[in-house]
């Protein structure tokens, strides 16, 4: 590939990147941030299970999964939530954003706690704690959606 052409689709790439962050309103540094804790607590889970020989690949491809689950949970939700016409989505993107950092972090210092003392820290299910909020604030934009629809409908 001619570097002309190579710095046109790399450009490209880019302003899609910046495109897509700026309409889920997610910061470069934010997304950086949550990939890298990800990225680490992949890794320190890897060598702490090598260290107490529990590394099974079927487990390792769950994990994966699962880091990637959580990745795309931030597009999921905001995307769902913009389209279902909630005015500003940005507080709930850097509440939830923040929660996911956060919970990633304490994962990771779990694994280096569990690789330098053999013991595991207790478990802090910050994860499931957020989906039940968002659930809650989807549950409650399709109650009252419903309600406007049938308001409506009386009226006609």
């Amino acid at each position: 590939m001619p570097e002309a052409e190579w710095a046109i689709v790399n450009v490209a790439w880019w302003l899609t990147l910046w495109v897509i962050l700026e309409y889920f309103w997610i910061g470069g540094e934010t997304l950086i941030i949550l990939s890298a804790m990800l990225l680490l607590d992949r890794i320190f889970w890897v060598v702490d299970a090598f260290m107490q020989w529990t590394l099974e690949s079927k487990l390792m491809v769950r994990g994966l999964i699962k880091k990637l689950t959580r990745w795309c949970f931030p597009f999921i939700v905001i995307g769902v939530l913009r389209w279902a016409g909630f005015d500003s989505t940005e507080l709930i993107t850097t509440a939830m954003l923040s929660i996911l950092i956060v919970a990633e972090g304490y994962s990771v210092i779990g694994h280096i706690y569990s690789i330098n003392y053999k013991q595991a820290l207790p478990e802090i299910d910050c994860l499931k704690m957020l989906f039940e909020r968002i659930a809650k604030l989807f549950r409650w934009k399709v109650e009252d959606t419903l309600k406007e629809e049938k308001e409506e409908k009386k009226s006609d």
